[in-house]
């Protein structure tokens, strides 16, 4: 039987890349599962359970073994982590900060990292969809909302986690107040019956009828609900919180009386202040999220002329 997660990091900030991942297992049943994960004490939980705000170490205590077990690769570089979550070098060449990303090594934080060993678990891997800021803001434009591009982005990685083939349970966290995803997964699996069987507050879950047969569950708080998915957002943290790491070292360097930010709303404010108009204006489609503009300070919404 195939069981998986999936989750995402980073839909709420003014600056940075949206992150969501999942991973795919082969286990007997979920109570083997179950019992396979607590004998090897991973240390996985929700990720907002295992990171420290500014403490990169303890997301990467977790996630990096993860990676290296889920994948059988242990990346060495920041470059080679993205690679492995689908974000290959190319993508990265229009951010400056990324340009070294293969020379920086991994870990950057920890110093422990422990392999795992999950007895009676098959790692099948993991598939990954990162959404940096230039094309958040074109999706946007395109007419598309957030939620409705993170629903894309989940597609996309449920579509990839089906590649492994057999029948699945997959716990996917939800997102927001979106209850219905029937015609969502009839989408995804058009050639397939899809059939609800329940649409609740809190869980909303699916049969997938076709080839092979998939249970996929929407549900609140699902890094609660499902290791695997715990596991997963503590991918998407790590991911975007490397991604960050090279952005404020990038940035530190150039000014170093620049303090560093996580990019969300509040203090991502603060850093674009301090950051200024003038370095500002040439990297904003770079940085900053549309739609948010409003929100942020009028000094950086007028400098380019928007």
């Amino acid at each position: 039987m195939r069981f998986g997660g999936i989750d995402e990091a980073g839909y709420g900030p003014l600056i940075g890349p949206l992150s969501v991942v999942g991973i795919a297992v082969r286990c007997d049943d979920q109570a083997t599962l179950t019992k396979a994960f607590r004998r090897a004490k991973t240390g996985a939980a929700d990720s907002k359970r295992v990171h420290t705000p500014g403490d990169i170490s303890g997301i990467e205590a977790v996630a990096l073994p993860a990676i290296h077990w889920l994948t059988g690769q242990c990346p060495g570089s920041a470059a080679a982590c993205f690679a492995l979550v689908g974000e290959l070098a190319e993508t990265l060449a229009p951010f400056p900060w990324l340009a070294d990303a293969a020379a920086v090594r991994l870990p950057v934080g920890t110093t422990v990292i422990t392999p795992w060993q999950v007895r009676g678990v098959e790692p099948l891997g993991l598939s990954g969809h990162i959404i940096q800021v230039p094309a958040y803001n074109a999706i946007l434009a395109g007419g598309l909302n957030k939620a409705d591009m993170e629903l894309r982005a989940v597609g996309a990685v449920l579509v990839a986690l089906g590649a492994h083939g057999g029948d699945a349970d997959i716990t996917v966290d939800r997102l927001g107040g979106r209850r219905y995803y029937r015609d969502f997964l009839q989408a995804h699996w058009p050639d397939a019956m899809v059939l609800i069987e329940q649409e609740e507050v809190l869980i909303s879950t699916y049969q997938i009828c076709g080839l092979m047969q998939q249970r996929v569950r929407f549900c609140v708080d699902g890094e609660e609900q499902s290791l695997l998915t715990a596991i997963a957002s503590c991918i998407a943290k790590y991911v975007r919180e490397l991604h960050m790491y090279l952005l404020n070292r990038f940035w530190c360097a150039q000014m170093p009386s620049l303090r560093m930010t996580a990019g969300y709303v509040q203090d991502g404010r603060r850093w674009l202040e301090e950051l200024g108009a003038e370095t500002l204006t040439p990297h904003r489609n770079l940085l900053v999220r549309n739609g948010m503009e409003g929100k942020t300070m009028a000094m950086g919404a007028g400098a380019d002329g928007t």
